[in-house]
């Protein structure tokens, strides 16, 4: 396989699977980039866009209609980007790069375990994008300085880890090199449990309290507006960690609470000032 896949991004046609907000965007960082950008999507309007706007150089609706490429990338939902690795060993008869850019690692890097002697998994995950999801919101920009996931699989080629690297160098995103379950892991805090956080908050908020919302409110809530379509598989897939994620900040609001319920105000500024320290570093660091 080694001899037939390109070593340089310049020299290869990709294929992104799913051209909504990620694919898209992710397409639109891409031109000029590689050889050739192929698209896939189900949505007929959606392929109509991507040609109009030269987002790819060709469309299909079914990744059985798609000719033969170096890379494909998934960038759909994750419970459809499970069931195209279960797909693929049929699909693809000639050696071909797989990246996925789901929002979890480990069952997807599992499934990607299954795939034929030809295919080179590796898995991905850019953390960037926005509430409002479809080609119509796409933007090269959402990936300029974001960190950006790299997974390999003990099977995963050298070949596939450069090619992986040269992309997200090329779309301007940084190279996070981890393993599955510690991707996970961080996600589960840093990215899910803020979605679920929003929209506990958004829930507990009376629709009477509406007149006086302002910008707090506002950036505090806005990931509650992330539709659930991507959502569902993502809680679904990474259950454990977010759990534990959920327990922590359960932990420490229990904690505020008693402080506030005991009128302990110098305990409570300094868990608050010990907050926002805490931020500082998590800021400064990332």
């Amino acid at each position: 396989m080694s001899e037939r896949l390109p070593l340089s991004l310049s020299n290869c046609r990709i294929l992104i699977v799913g051209l909504g907000l990620m694919g898209a965007s992710l397409a639109l960082a891409l031109r000029g980039k590689c050889k050739a950008l192929y698209g896939v999507d189900q949505n007929e309007d959606t392929r109509r866009l991507a040609l109009m706007h030269e987002v790819v150089d060709a469309v299909w609706q079914d990744v059985t209609q798609t000719r033969s490429v170096d890379m494909m990338i998934l960038a759909v939902p994750v419970g459809q980007i499970l069931r195209l690795l279960g797909q693929l060993n049929v699909i693809l008869q000639t050696p071909t790069v797989i990246m996925d850019i789901g929002s979890t690692k480990t069952a997807i890097c599992q499934a990607m375990e299954g795939l034929a002697e030809h295919l080179d998994p590796i898995g991905g995950h850019p953390m960037c994008g926005k509430e409002t999801l479809g080609i119509q919101s796409a933007e090269a920009a959402i990936y300029q300085g974001a960190p950006f996931a790299l997974v390999p699989l003990t099977r995963t080629s050298p070949y596939a880890k450069s090619l992986a690297e040269q992309l997200v160098t090329a779309i301007g995103s940084r190279v996070v090199w981890l393993d599955a379950e510690t991707h996970d892991r961080m996600v589960a805090a840093v990215s899910h449990l803020p979605y679920l956080v929003a929209s506990a908050l958004t829930l507990s908020t009376p629709l009477e309290l509406t007149s006086l919302i302002g910008p707090g409110f506002r950036s505090s809530t806005r990931l509650a507006a992330t539709p659930t379509s991507m959502m569902l598989d993502v809680l679904r897939t990474n259950r454990l960690f977010i759990l534990e994620a959920i327990e922590r900040v359960h932990v420490e609001l229990a904690q505020l609470k008693s402080l506030l319920n005991q009128e302990a105000y110098e305990a409570l500024n300094q868990r608050l000032n010990a907050a926002a320290e805490h931020l500082q570093k998590i800021l400064q660091k990332g």
